[in-house]
């Protein structure tokens, strides 16, 4: 028994199959080109490459099982689970979904984006949670502090940013500093083992609310000033950057945990794996102080992925016990 997941991120094409003990058969991703000097992708045109990626991608999934013995199929239907949520890129992966499902008569289960983050992050960690937990989903089209349930359903946002996300942060001053976008991991593999000293810059939290637009604004004025973009001076405002994120993600989660009385906190998103704001976060004497787990998911699932939609497909249809004519309401809804 096995169970495809797909998901059309802006930026990544991802296909996964995981059996029924959740163990990965395959995990396909590609990444969306982005012209040199933008600072992103149309819509239209995310759509374009991830028509053109699917086919393979899910050719190849398809190679490494029996088709038939796919019992259901996980899909990105949004950003998130929330009224209201759209993004055309989705409508890629669903209606591809929807051929596949005719082909083999295996029901649809609709999730979102961010559920198959924090799905894909807590499996990839071995981390399940008993009670009530906090997520914070950082990545450049998100950042959201959210309170989850255990089942993986996010309740209700209670903190993150009030303009920029922290990726958009990140890519804004890396393509200022001439890096490609998205410009994360490249700005990250200049911090590695580098000693060199971080500028000091403007954090902006009110209680579980951050803002990053003042202390971009400060880094642009900085790079600005500067005549020549040399290796050093990229790594010391990398360097900065990052800082300057995880201590504000670190006051907001102290914040959050002493106001909602929670201990746990699930770091998913591709931010989430910059080797910088990760070390800071684990290794925070602040946050140790006030007894809060933070759990950070392995890179290679914070990052987009369709492994917690094809997880997040097997789960449902174990626990609603199978596509039949009782539990057709839930498949149907998924499906809208």
């Amino acid at each position: 028994m096995y169970f495809l997941g797909i998901d059309t991120s802006c930026y990544t094409s991802s296909v996964a199959i995981v059996d029924n003990e959740e163990n990965i058969v395959y995990d396909g991703r590609i990444l969306l080109e982005v012209p040199a000097k933008e600072k992103g992708l149309r819509q239209s045109d995310a759509i374009f490459q991830h028509v053109n990626n699917l086919p393979r991608l899910c050719g190849e999934a398809m190679n490494r099982v029996e088709p038939m013995a796919i019992k259901g199929i996980g899909v990105s239907l949004s950003p998130r689970n929330i009224e209201g949520s759209y993004m055309p890129v989705f409508t890629a992966g669903h209606n591809f979904a929807k051929v596949i499902a005719g082909c083999i008569k295996a029901p649809i289960i609709g999730c979102s984006h961010q559920q198959g983050h924090i799905i894909a992050g807590a499996w990839s960690i071995n981390k399940v949670f008993d009670d009530i937990h906090l997520a914070y989903h950082i990545s450049g089209g998100t950042t959201e502090l959210l309170r989850v349930a255990d089942i993986d359903e996010a309740i209700d946002i209670v903190g993150g940013t009030q303009d920029l996300n922290a990726g958009q942060y990140i890519d804004r001053v890396g393509v200022a500093l001439g890096f490609k976008f998205p410009c994360g991991k490249e700005m990250d593999k200049l911090c590695y083992n580098d000693e060199a000293s971080a500028i000091e810059l403007p954090i902006s939290v009110k209680e579980t609310v951050l803002s990053f637009s003042g202390p971009e604004s400060h880094v642009q004025r900085f790079i600005n000033k500067e005549t020549t973009l040399v290796e050093p001076f990229k790594t010391k405002i990398a360097k900065s950057v990052f800082l300057n994120i995880a201590e504000a993600l670190e006051k907001t989660i102290i914040n959050a945990c002493v106001k909602y009385d929670i201990k746990d906190v699930l770091m998913v998103g591709g931010v989430a794996s910059n080797s910088i704001i990760s070390h800071k976060l684990k290794h925070s004497t602040k946050i140790k102080a006030k007894e809060i787990n933070v759990s950070i998911s392995k890179p290679e699932y914070s990052s987009d992925n369709a492994v917690g939609a094809a997880i997040y497909a097997k789960r449902a249809y174990q626990n609603f016990g199978g596509h039949n004519e009782q539990h057709k309401d839930f498949y149907s809804q998924r499906n809208q």
